[in-house]
């Protein structure tokens, strides 16, 4: 079964990341490594010698998009998987799913999620297809409901830092458009915290738009209405066709 490299970016969340790490650390098919990139201070001692599979790197506060990039580079797995320090899986065996598209030829795999509100508001599905059409439309693929071949990047580069906000949109939309099937793994597996700190929140908005109007001139797409996943979980979900995982 292919190898998962896991990710995990993190600022100053210690009292997240743990809750995060133990649901890595849960999976019925384990994953080769654990990475966590420190873009603050003090995750490794927040970790302490919770599990010898993890591995805290210091990404001297540069900021979350080259978080990413710097575990993406140490990554020794088969594939990458993304868990931000404050989301965490709720599906044990969704590493053993994934694997298993992937022993079937898949380059690219994305699941379902719900938003889980800190207020107590009832949880809200997150259940949309994508393809390199909808994508030119609106992100519908949450970052830690993916895990793609590591390999990927091989052929397609790096994150894109100039894009601290739309990043992961970015990458999804030159993945789709390079031929790779964005194969669905259609059941939730991860619970997406929505709270104060969230990067999404209204008082980076003004930021948030002037990053998506770099992110349309960059593929060529007319403006964009801004939004973000909260908004996007109100509304019907379109169907545009794709392979699916079990």
């Amino acid at each position: 079964m292919s190898s998962i490299s896991v990710v995990i970016p993190t600022r100053g969340r210690h009292h997240f990341l743990k809750q995060a790490l133990e649901s890595v650390l849960a999976q019925s098919h384990a994953p080769a490594e654990i990475i966590v990139v420190d873009d603050g201070v003090g995750a490794a001692e927040a970790i302490g010698h919770m599990h010898p599979a993890i591995t805290v790197l210091d990404n001297a506060q540069r900021g979350p998009v080259p978080a990413r990039n710097m575990g993406v580079s140490h990554a020794t797995g088969d594939c990458i998987c993304f868990l931000d320090d404050d989301d965490w899986f709720t599906d044990d065996t969704y590493f053993a799913g994934a694997s298993a598209a992937f022993d079937k030829d898949a380059d690219f795999c994305f699941a379902d999620g719900v938003l889980r509100f800190d207020d107590g508001r009832p949880d809200l599905p997150f259940v949309f297809e994508a393809d390199a059409q909808s994508l030119e439309r609106d992100n519908t693929i949450l970052i830690s409901g993916v895990i793609y071949r590591r390999a990927l990047h091989a052929a397609l580069g790096s994150f894109d830092e100039s894009l601290p906000f739309y990043w992961d949109w970015d990458w999804y939309l030159r993945v789709a458009r390079a031929g790779h099937p964005l194969t669905h793994i259609r059941r939730p597996v991860v619970a997406i915290r929505v709270h104060a700190q969230n990067m999404s929140g209204e008082s980076l908005e003004a930021q948030r738009r002037a990053n998506l109007d770099r992110f349309s001139t960059k593929h060529a797409l007319p403006p964009i209405p801004l939004k973000n996943h909260l908004d996007i979980a109100t509304q019907s979900p379109g169907k545009p066709p794709g392979p699916v995982a079990p």
